[in-house]
């Protein structure tokens, strides 16, 4: 008898043990933002994620945690978590435009490509106060495509430079693929120069290609 009940004082025991363990969904979400705010990110997107799930499972929004979540991913570099917890705060329009900066801002250290554009595009239409910083990623992101594609064509140029003067007709040949590679770079060239004209980088790569494609009309204007 006395060994039952040492058995049920036990049980009982680890059952309410267990029971002051748990962590609620408001626990995790607390424990969350304490660890934002000691910069321990890994520890708050964690733990926010816990919160997020267990809110989910009981039917239940918090709306600030897909925001707060997508914070703590950004400052660890987990791009694909920002973009996704972004939209979900995008969605349930929770600091709505902070969210489509942020994610734009993800989608360029992931080299998204139209991605980048489209995300600028509509939060310049739906976030006009944040259109210079938007702006700010569409210029490095048409810029770093653009001189892609310049550098690229430069390189086929010089390659094929040699072959004026021992096979004109070669040259000729190959300098048309070189003016094709030019002309790739020209869309791309031109929207970082509309964005910053005063950009000597994205003017001087505009100005040759307008030369070498013989936009000579075009190459004085800059």
């Amino acid at each position: 008898m006395k060994n039952l009940v040492v058995i049920l004082f036990l049980a009982l025991g680890v059952s309410v043990a267990y029971a002051q363990e748990e962590k609620t969904a408001r626990d995790y979400k607390v424990e969350g933002a304490d660890a934002y705010k000691a910069k321990d990110y890994q520890k708050g997107l964690e733990s926010f994620e816990k919160a997020i799930q267990l809110y989910e499972a009981e039917g239940k929004i918090d709306t600030s945690l897909y925001f707060n979540a997508a914070i703590c991913a950004i400052k660890i570099d987990d791009y694909e978590k920002t973009v996704t917890y972004f939209d979900r705060s995008i969605e349930l329009d929770y600091k709505p435009c902070k969210s489509r900066l942020y994610q734009a801002t993800a989608l360029h250290k992931m080299e998204a490509g139209d991605k980048i554009e489209e995300a600028c595009l509509t939060g310049i239409e739906k976030c006009s106060s944040y259109k210079s910083k938007f702006n700010e990623i569409l210029f490095s992101h048409y810029l770093k495509q653009g001189l892609e594609i310049f550098n690229n064509a430069a390189k086929m140029q010089a390659d094929v430079t040699p072959l004026a003067n021992t096979d004109p007709e070669k040259y000729k040949q190959e300098m048309e693929k070189v003016k094709s590679e030019f002309e790739r770079s020209l869309p791309l060239l031109e929207k970082a120069h509309d964005i910053d004209p005063a950009d000597a980088n994205a003017t001087k790569a505009l100005k040759q290609a307008y030369e070498i494609l013989d936009m000579q009309a075009k190459a004085a204007s800059l």
